[in-house]
Parts: structure tokens; sequence; C-alpha cells
């Protein structure tokens, strides 16, 4: 493949790229997609006096939501364009709404990637807490890990080969949309989610979404310094290694291999980055994610991953791809002997 011959238009497009997240992200935030999901069209007029807007503001964010298509008019009233109804309403089944909140959270840290590109340090950020004490954009946070869980779990038990009567762990689980999706999918399987207190009201808001949600059982702990259990036949890691540095990883994986049975399975599922091919954009903007929220954060290659396994004393390393077609998200395998 031959290198993108640039023009000035292309750099001037991606120039101002930011715009258009920037536009959604508003949409989301200020509830006005929310409000059209749920009120449906409405006038700029009505959804800046329902959300106590300003109507000449909320008219402009209209009209550019139009243009991006994201909206269609229907006379004076604004509707969200087929589909977005779903995705942007933040009770919706597959909603993304919570993943466009956090996005929005990250935009000051990304205005800052040149200071920490010259420093090489992540972005410092205060820390602050909502009315209940909570850090600030953990909801968002732990809801986004949710949705964008939802859109790869279904379906995905089958090609882990799960079965009924094995053990299954999903290490720093997070909300459990995993190890919750698997056992629904794999009656008797018996699974264990394991991650910080803080998770745990996002797993109990989670499970109450499963069939399954009373038969998984939630063990808070940090995998550095508690024992999840076990041994276990499957342990799941999941988008993980990508906030460690490489040392780091090495342990997380080794503490991983220790806690399986003999002939038991790590899957791990990451950003991969393809150093060598262009088209693997998310990956690599995903590491760069990684750099400025993290001291030693970073995407990993199929290559890293394979040889954090095999320094754990796993065989039969091997990279799976994409977890899904069209995913940005690939597996890794690798077994006890």
């Amino acid at each position: 493949m031959s290198p993108k011959q640039w023009k000035p238009q292309d750099v001037s497009r991606l120039a101002t790229g930011y715009w258009a997240p920037a536009t959604l992200h508003a949409a989301v935030c200020t509830g006005l997609a929310p409000l059209l999901a749920d009120k449906g069209p409405a006038t700029p007029e009505q959804a800046a006096a329902a959300l106590g807007l300003n109507p000449r503001s909320t008219k402009i964010l209209l009209t550019a939501l139009h243009g991006m298509e994201l909206c269609v008019k229907q006379g004076e009233a604004y509707a969200l364009a087929p589909g977005l109804d779903t995705l942007l309403d933040p009770d919706a089944p597959h909603s993304l709404s919570n993943v466009v909140l956090h996005m929005a959270d990250l935009m000051p840290v990304w205005a800052q990637l040149t200071d920490c590109v010259r420093s090489g340090k992540p972005v410092p950020r205060p820390e602050e807490t909502d009315a209940d004490g909570v850090p600030a954009g953990r909801a968002n946070f732990y809801r986004a890990m949710r949705d964008t869980a939802s859109q790869q779990a279904k379906g995905l038990a089958a090609r882990l080969g799960l079965a009924s009567g094995q053990s299954l762990l999903d290490l720093a689980g997070g909300p459990g949309v995993y190890g919750l999706t698997f056992a629904d999918e794999t009656p008797g399987l018996m699974v264990t989610v394991f991650d910080l207190p803080g998770a745990q009201p996002y797993f109990q808001e989670e499970a109450a979404r499963h069939p399954s949600g009373g038969e998984v059982r939630f063990t808070a702990g940090d995998y550095q310094e508690n024992d999840p259990g076990g041994p276990y036949d499957v342990v799941w890691l999941s988008q993980v290694l990508h906030g460690e540095g490489p040392e780091e990883c090495r342990k997380l994986v080794a503490k991983a291999a220790s806690l399986l049975k003999p002939g038991g399975v790590l899957w791990v599922q990451e950003f991969v980055v393809d150093e060598d091919n262009p088209q693997a954009v998310f990956s690599a903007l995903f590491s760069v994610n990684m750099l400025v929220l993290t001291e030693d954060g970073q995407g990993y290659t199929a290559a890293d991953i394979c040889g954090f396994m095999e320094d754990a004393g796993l065989v039969n390393c091997t990279f799976e791809g994409a977890t899904k077609e069209g995913s940005p998200a690939s597996l890794v395998r690798g077994f006890k002997a």
C-alpha cells in the first residue's frame, strides 16, 4: 500500500476534526439528545425551555447536528436521525450515551497532549468528587465500560469454548458484563468477577439485567494485593494491560497464570497495536489515550502479549484476531501446561 498523498483540505479537515465530536458531546451532556430520544421532535425554543438552555445556543447546536446528519428537520422542529433514538437514550438497552459522556470527560485531558509528549508524564488531573463524594467521572467510566462491553460480549462464550461445569474468573472485570453474559450463555458455568470495591455498585446494577445475575459472584479486592481465589479453568482479562507498563503487565499475567488449573486457558482482550499497519489507527490512538491518562500505560502488540504469557510459563500462545468482525479489540490466548 502506497503512503497517502496529503492535500491542504485533508490537513484542514483533520485539524478541525474535534469540532464534530465536541458537538456530539454537547448534545448528550446538555441533555438535548436524551430529550429528543425520549420526547421526540422539538423546536430549539421548546428544547431550550425544557432543559434550561440558551435558545440561541440551542438553535446553533441543533443546526450543526442537522448538518452532521445526527438530526433531521421536521418543519421548525428537530428529531434524532434514525437509530440514534436508542443509541443516545441513556435508558435504552444498547445505549452509547455513557460512552459519549466518558469521551467528553476526556476532552480537557487530550487538549494537553502536547505538554504530555514533551514531559513524558500523564496530564495532571485534580481529584474532584461529586456530591456523593465519588471521584468525578467514575460513573461515566464504569457505565461506558458496560456499554462498550455489551457490544462485544454477546455470542463470545461459544468462541471461547466455555462449557458447563467450568470455573471462570473475570479479572478486573468492572461491571462484570463479560462474566455475566458468559454465564447467561453457558448454563452451569461458575463465574467470579474480581475488581476494586468501587466497581461493585456497577456490577450489582448490571447483574440485575441478566438472568444469571444472582449466580455470578463479585469479589472485591486489588489484584496486585489480594487473592482472587481459584484455581480456575479460564481467566478472562479484558482491557486491563493497556493501563500498565510492561513490568506490571508481566506481573499481572503471571498472577493470572498462577490462578489457572493445569490445562486452563488465559484469554486476553486488548486493542492490539499493529506497528506496521496504518489501517489499525484506533489501537494506535488508544495508546495515545493511555499516554495522557496513565504513568506507564500504552497499547501492546500481539507479540508483546504473547511474550508476557510465555514469561509466565504459558504455552501455545496465539493471536486469535478481532473479537468480532469489524471490532478494534482482539484476542490473545495462552494455556497452562
